[in-house]
């Protein structure tokens, strides 16, 4: 499982990519930038239950000490990340919020580094700054777009990287004592409750009630582009460092970018095929055996 683990967290990047293909269709029906959050977040949380439910009811067992670490990843994380990354898209360009938001592998390496003694490489962090710049090139970010953000804004999409960044955290604390599908359903009931209280509900139920006939497929996108590869990351979790899941899940802005080629007849220019070039070259990096022990002179920190 320990070699599949990368792929499985590449899997996830590709699913999270195809999120913004269920976001343009429910966005379509009228529901505001949080109401669309708070269906999609709400419509997988349902899914997940209903997964839980008919498979094995004994997944649903927690312990009390163990609800911070679900608050953590629930609202630290899912809802923190959400609502901030709305508020961002409405403030600045895309690409700005989407570079932003890929700051979180940082704060990743970060956090594992102080309270999992992940070591620090050379190559990681190479690694970590080559996708970086390689999610700048695929959005497209110019410098006049960087210039015209705020400090606020600037703070508020160093927020929605944070907060993406603690599911890496507190997410890898969880599933080594959970099943990945309890971490992932008490993830998503959590962060669900939390967005109905932003979304204006009795607004958003009418709007439900009067397109009931698009929701098993919005249920169905839901899960497959949000839940799903929550999921399937939270199983890679157990079996490789978080700072190194974080730096593979930025294939994200990749997928998100090939998706808009295929789907929706968006064009990539050379800037956006160098951008993908860079990412897929420090994925590929993160891959390559490290020495044997004793022998390692990548190490930054001893």
């Amino acid at each position: 499982m320990k070699k599949l683990a990368p792929v499985l967290v590449l899997t996830s990047s590709i699913l999270w990519g195809s999120m913004g293909i269920v976001t343009r269709y429910v966005a379509s029906f009228g529901f505001t930038t949080a109401q669309t959050a708070a269906v999609r977040i709400c419509s997988a949380a349902v899914v997940l239950v209903l997964l839980v439910f008919f498979t094995d009811k004994g997944k649903f067992k927690i312990q009390a000490g163990d609800v911070k670490w679900l608050l953590g990843t629930g609202i630290g994380s899912l809802f923190i990340n959400n609502l901030t990354y709305a508020e961002m898209v409405q403030r600045a360009p895309l690409s700005v919020a989407v570079v932003l938001l890929y700051t979180a592998p940082f704060f990743v390496m970060v956090l594992s580094v102080l309270f999992f003694r992940e070591k620090l490489t050379f190559r990681k962090v190479f690694a970590l700054f080559l996708s970086f710049a390689g999610c700048i090139l695929v959005v497209g970010l110019t410098g006049a777009e960087a210039r015209s953000v705020g400090g606020e804004t600037v703070l508020i999409g160093l927020c929605a990287g944070f907060g993406y960044s603690l599911y890496s955290i507190f997410g890898k604390v969880l599933v080594g004592k959970y099943e990945s599908l309890t971490v992932t359903v008490y993830t998503f009931l959590i962060a669900a409750a939390a967005t109905l209280l932003i979304s204006r509900p009795a607004e958003m139920a009418e709007k439900v009630m009067g397109n009931l006939s698009a929701f098993p497929v919005i249920f169905l996108g839901s899960f497959v582009t949000v839940g799903l590869p929550y999921l399937i990351y939270s199983v890679a979790l157990k079996h490789i460092e978080s700072s190194r899941a974080s730096i593979i899940a930025s294939f994200e802005v990749v997928a998100a970018s090939l998706f808009g080629v295929v789907l929706y007849g968006e064009t990539l220019s050379g800037m956006n095929l160098a951008g993908i070039l860079l990412v897929v070259t420090a994925l590929t990096m993160l891959q390559v055996p490290a020495k044997a022990k004793g022998t390692d002179s990548e190490n930054l920190q001893k």
